[in-house]
């Protein structure tokens, strides 16, 4: 009999009971990962999970309360409209033993679900290295966004062998110049680690999504174990770049890094990621994710990408609306609000502007 079930996030054990089951799990859909990205927020998280005859599925999801973005309030009732998304990383479904007739009654339950609990709509962004787009890709609108960049850590020569000789050149330069890289997680290195990205966040200019407060920092420090690493560029004892290293199931994740730009031209980053991608092929990790950049083709990107050119993976991003009045009523309060507000932006979700 198939089955779903929307398990919550105070269901730790049952949670990751779940999520381990699968062959291809990975660190954001752990408990403790999304635990921590619920200290940055006031919205619920759960873990929705499917179980047919053949096919079984899950995947996280963080349910927002709508009447609670600036432009709703005052004009929606608290719980009366909601929507889903993914924590911040990357997500999507698990899958084992997929099937196109279960996944199809599987959109139809989670459809009635979200249909009897007034959540109009979901945004994924989907895991590029599970390439897990494919599973919604008869059932949502997905969206191939940008390119992403992965170092093969096989093993020390073949990082070495894939990043760029500018790249190799940084990595020298910096050994050159006393740099030091220090794995430490006690409260000087946590310190200065929030402290970098504070200010690199304010200094960039990002948006509220990158600025997450340091109870979502303090709980990755103290809960995920063996599943973190910080890693700190020192020069003179003064920790000038450091960067949460996330690891699980054989992956690692360049997860949020911070620098100080007066030391730029000494390339810590550069040789920071270097000493992080061999540690990793040391113990048995065979792929750094390194993610992409702000937009498509900026400098960010370009700089990992110097770590292995032939290593690129597509980002993609989807959605599912459950009840399209209620979404078309969102548009229409945009419109009737907002004097610059465009129904066919560039988001999926065009209400979240």
């Amino acid at each position: 009999m198939n089955s779903l079930k929307i398990i919550p996030l105070s269901e730790k054990e049952k949670w990751n009971q779940i999520v381990k089951s699968f062959h291809s799990h990975d660190v954001y859909f752990l408990n403790e990962y999304v635990s921590a990205c619920q200290k940055a927020c006031n919205d619920s998280f759960f873990l929705i999970y499917f179980c047919g005859n053949i096919m079984r599925l899950c995947y996280t999801i963080q349910q927002s309360d709508i009447s609670q973005f600036e432009k709703f309030n005052g004009i929606l009732e608290p719980d009366t409209c909601f929507d889903w998304s993914t924590p911040y990383g990357y997500g999507g479904p698990l899958v084992e033993n997929f099937s196109i007739p279960e996944m199809n009654e599987f959109m139809q339950q989670i459809s009635d679900y979200c249909s009897s609990n007034k959540i109009a709509c979901q945004f994924i962004r989907f895991h590029p290295l599970l390439d897990n787009h494919r599973f919604f890709s008869g059932c949502s609108d997905i969206v191939s966004l940008k390119k992403t960049v992965y170092i093969d850590t096989v093993d020390s020569q073949t990082i070495f062998k894939n990043m760029d000789p500018k790249n190799r050149n940084m990595v020298r330069k910096a050994i050159k110049n006393g740099i030091e890289i220090k794995t430490d997680t006690n409260k000087q290195f946590q310190t200065a680690f929030y402290s970098l990205y504070k200010s690199t966040m304010e200094r960039k200019h990002a948006s509220d999504f990158y600025f997450f407060n340091n109870k979502y920092f303090e709980y990755i420090f103290q809960n995920l174990n063996d599943h973190f690493s910080l890693f700190s560029a020192c020069y003179k004892n003064e920790i000038i770049s450091s960067a949460i290293i996330l690891y699980c199931n054989g992956r690692m994740h360049y997860h949020l890094s911070a620098s100080n730009p007066d030391f730029k031209h000494l390339a810590p980053n550069n040789l920071l990621l270097y000493t992080a991608a061999c540690q990793g092929a040391d113990n048995g990790y065979t792929t750094f994710h390194l993610g992409g950049g702000i937009e498509p083709q900026d400098s960010l990107f370009a700089f990992k990408r110097s770590f292995h050119r032939a290593g690129l993976k597509d980002f993609y991003i989807g959605r599912t609306i459950f009840c399209n009045d209620t979404y078309q009523k969102l548009l229409q309060i945009s419109l009737s609000n907002e004097s610059d507000f465009i129904v066919s932006n560039h988001r999926l979700i065009q209400y979240r502007t």
